[in-house]
């Protein structure tokens, strides 16, 4: 794997996923709820982080990627923030030390799913509690198991069309395929993505894949159990509705264990 398997899309990550607003309102509602510092680990090209640093909070954003963040502090300096604070820190999620305690931390979208193997899970989890504060609180959102449908297992999915749109930085059309293979024995999910910008000079493509770990509700609550977190709520969605069957969406908030 690349030093940095997100250089070649970063210039594109706004473009598909900065219109993207539905969670920002409910991490800010947390981060309201707790005092001190926020951290977003993941915190990609700051869709989150800015948005709460513009809200008047002190934030730490972590990502492994250096073009992400390259992208975050050109978004962080065309923001104009008057109060609050965004510090970008490069790090590896499974293995950083901040120095400082948080008062609420969150891994936004299906970034906790890109830790493939249990290890690496309890890694990020055992940071996250060392570095929360004994009143913070952590929220985590993943993909349910439920929104992805295994019988296909193994089977290459067809590249399938996902939008049309324009680039207003550079005014060029970008079009964006998907493609994904699921492999339930493992419980993840292989997506490849395909952007082709059309340019003066013709079409220009870029192939970006990745892989997404699923778990399930029951697996989730015990890594953080293990982490010394207690899980308070278990939303499905962003406006607090309870999980079901149907959920897609599986949202922690949890809690450090009181000392007994």
């Amino acid at each position: 794997m690349p030093d940095d398997p997100y250089a070649a899309m970063a210039d594109l990550y706004d473009l598909a996923y900065g219109d993207y607003v539905e969670d920002i309102d409910f991490y800010e509602n947390l981060a309201r709820a707790t005092d001190g510092p926020v951290l977003e680990l993941g915190v990609g090209t700051g869709r989150v982080a800015i948005p709460l640093a513009q809200a008047g909070y002190d934030v730490v954003g972590v990502d492994q990627s250096a073009s992400m963040l390259a992208r975050a502090r050109e978004n962080l300096a065309g923001a104009r923030l008057r109060r609050g604070s965004l510090e970008l820190v490069r790090a590896d999620m499974t293995a950083f030390d901040l120095g400082r305690r948080f008062g609420f931390a969150f891994i936004a979208a299906n970034t906790f799913q890109h830790l493939l193997t249990t290890l690496d899970q309890r890694a990020c989890l055992g940071c996250l509690a060392r570095q929360l504060a004994p009143d913070g609180l952590l929220a985590i959102s993943v993909g349910s198991p439920t929104s992805v449908s295994w019988e296909d297992a193994g089977a290459p999915g067809p590249l399938l069309l996902d939008w049309t749109r324009r680039d207003p930085a550079t005014g060029e059309t970008v079009m964006k395929f998907i493609a994904s293979t699921s492999d339930p024995a493992r419980m993840t999910r292989h997506l490849t993505y395909v952007y082709d910008r059309l340019t003066q000079g013709g079409l220009r493509r870029t192939v970006f894949e990745t892989e997404l770990r699923y778990s399930t509700r029951a697996e989730v609550e015990a890594l953080l159990q293990q982490a010394g977190l207690r899980v308070t709520h278990v939303y499905g969605d962003y406006d607090l509705s309870p999980m079901s069957e149907t959920t897609e969406l599986l949202i922690f908030v949890a809690r450090p264990e009181k000392p007994s």
